[in-house]
């Protein structure tokens, strides 16, 4: 996941990375935005195609773009599941639906949705994490509500894979940390993820 930097009345910052509703207690402040309100915007031109934006609690959030070794790892991932999922869709960085809004996961992998429609669940989420680590956290609950499968946080800095499996209403009851030298199996028919690969050299 990209870092996420405001738009409106919400500001960047370290906040972001714990955004919910205990953040926004000057509820009277915020107007909610819906999906439906969003797309309303991209179709009248407020919003552009290029535009890269999160929808958390009916607060529409920017996303920076990312670094190189944000894109190299997101690049990898791709490769690897790409064509590897069956019947299944890689999709990287589009609309994820959750409670709330919606969020851009880097890669996720899904059963194909009608084609008028976002999905609302995947068998496997994965966030690549330079700067975003307590944010993409954060979001674990979200994803578990959502049902999806398995999610997992690349981190970059920490060069680590958090696994988070069993999704309950409560969030995730399975987390687990992998680190170099480990390889995880994937929930969706593609060969298992070699973490050092996936990271690539470090320094």
């Amino acid at each position: 996941m990209c870092r996420p930097a405001g738009r409106g009345m919400v500001t960047s910052g370290p906040s972001l990375a714990s955004l919910g509703r205990e953040m926004l207690s000057a509820e009277a402040q915020f107007h909610r935005l819906s999906v439906e309100d969003v797309h309303r915007m991209a179709e009248a031109g407020v919003l552009r195609e290029e535009d890269r934006v999160e929808l958390i609690d009916g607060v529409l959030i920017d996303v920076n773009r990312p670094g190189a070794s944000h894109s190299s790892a997101v690049a990898w991932l791709t490769r690897h599941f790409a064509g590897a999922v069956g019947e299944r869709e890689v999709r990287v960085q589009d609309v994820l639906l959750v409670e709330g809004g919606f969020f851009l996961p880097d890669l996720m992998v899904i059963d194909p949705p009608p084609r008028d429609r976002h999905p609302s669940t995947a068998a496997l989420v994965v966030e690549v994490a330079a700067t975003t680590q307590r944010h993409d956290a954060w979001k674990a609950p979200r994803y578990a509500a959502a049902a999806v499968g398995e999610y997992w946080i690349v981190d970059l800095v920490a060069r680590a894979v958090a696994v988070h499996r069993d999704p309950r209403a409560s969030g995730y009851q399975d987390v687990t940390r992998h680190g170099e030298g480990e390889r995880i199996p994937t929930p969706v028919g593609a060969p298992e993820v070699e973490i050092a690969a996936l990271l690539g050299p470090s320094g």
